[in-house]
């Protein structure tokens, strides 16, 4: 099972020291090259932690940096134009990759890519998903769950209430 993924998962699983989870997830995690961009080369220059972990990833090899292929773009940006939305060149560049590579998700946490990555018949996933399915496989516990969402909220990731709420009963119940 393989994974495209825009930057922000990314980021917010680098930040709280949880980027190995997605190779335990997903069979491939791959990124195309403006995400590369976003995350990596602008992250170092500006000095961010989870850059380096990202990096790190890539240089490993099991994070897989992609061109992608124009003709995938354009298909995606038409979709963009029908529905009204501009997605950001790396949300755009994730979508396009998992359907060029047919990737059995797309990780994002915008709410306008996974709209497109739907409507193109793509299963988007954000972190909270990633953070469930680790704990629920085994791979990470509930407790370091709630530390890593406990962080990500206060370093700025914003979720109603409800959902907060929402899961923690999911989490309780794994």
């Amino acid at each position: 099972m393989a994974a495209s993924s825009d930057a922000g998962p990314l980021i917010w699983l680098g930040k709280c020291g949880l980027l190995h989870l997605l190779k335990r997830i997903y069979s491939e995690v791959m990124i195309p090259e403006a995400v590369h961009y976003e995350a990596v080369v602008r992250g170092l220059e500006k000095g961010f932690k989870d850059a380096q972990v990202i990096k790190a990833a890539v240089e490993a090899g099991w994070l897989r940096v992609y061109k992608v292929n124009g003709r995938f773009i354009d298909r995606v940006m038409s979709e963009e134009r029908r529905l009204k939305v501009e997605l950001g060149e790396g949300e755009r560049e994730a979508i396009a990759l998992a359907i060029e590579r047919e990737a059995s998700a797309l990780l994002t946490n915008d709410e306008e890519a996974y709209q497109v990555g739907r409507i193109l018949g793509l299963t988007p996933k954000g972190i909270l998903y990633i953070l469930l399915k680790g704990a629920k496989d085994g791979y990470i516990s509930k407790r370091r769950v709630k530390e890593a969402l406990k962080l990500i909220l206060e370093e700025g990731f914003w979720l109603s209430p409800t959902i907060v709420h929402d899961f923690h009963e999911i989490l309780d119940e794994l």
